[in-house]
């Protein structure tokens, strides 16, 4: 139905109304509530479906991932390949950062790059570009993605947060996401997933 018959509709109906109208019929339609963004990554309500288990005192199995790696490895890339807007599975643990860029002398050709703190960047052999799965280096947001890290060791001291990874391949139907896994000293506990800003999405945990 158009808006100019639902408009003539309108008036005919007032026309034939024998009732009048008072200030307070008319009721301002407010804008539909949503739910107050999180003042920090780890407060996100998604989190409140997290369960811990039980692992009698044990510690976290492992150090956390660093994402402060990132932005450095990021560095490193741009600095060897000027310009480099692209770039595919990025992730990383507590001493090392992966990703894949686009190969700067063909763009059907992908090279991997691994880098870290104590040896610096290696570029590996160009490969043929089967599926072109990157997305824009803009995507990733270094403080965005520490902020939810650091946020998680700090409200989950028991567990280990390990190899966040930001891929097109792994973010199934929810847009470009970080995946990570949340393990406590009893094996792996859950998967979350994260919006590019930090904030927590889907928490996905086997119950026992």
């Amino acid at each position: 139905m158009s808006i100019a018959v639902i408009g003539a509709m309108g008036i005919t109906f007032v026309g034939c109304s024998t009732r009048t109208a008072s200030y307070d019929d008319a009721i301002a339609l407010g804008a539909p509530p949503f739910a107050a963004e999180p003042s920090s990554p780890e407060e996100s309500e998604q989190l409140d479906a997290l369960v811990l288990r039980d692992t009698d005192g044990l510690a976290a199995p492992g150090p956390n991932a660093n994402p402060a790696l990132v932005d450095q490895a990021l560095a490193a890339v741009q600095s060897e390949f000027p310009g480099t807007d692209r770039i595919s599975d990025l992730y990383f643990d507590d001493q090392n950062v992966w990703m894949t860029i686009i190969d700067p002398q063909s763009p059907s050709r992908e090279r991997s790059i691994y880098w870290s703190e104590g040896n610096g960047l290696y570029v590996g052999d160009p490969e043929f570009m089967e599926d072109d799965t990157t997305f824009p280096v803009s995507d990733v947001h270094p403080d965005a993605i520490a902020a939810l890290v650091n946020g998680l060791a700090d409200r989950y001291p028991t567990l280990q947060i390990s190899m966040p990874r930001l891929s097109t391949q792994l973010s199934y139907d929810l847009g470009l996401s970080w995946r990570m896994e949340l393990v406590d000293a009893r094996g792996d506990l859950a998967i979350i997933f994260a919006d590019l800003d930090g904030t927590v999405t889907v928490v996905d945990q086997e119950q026992d």
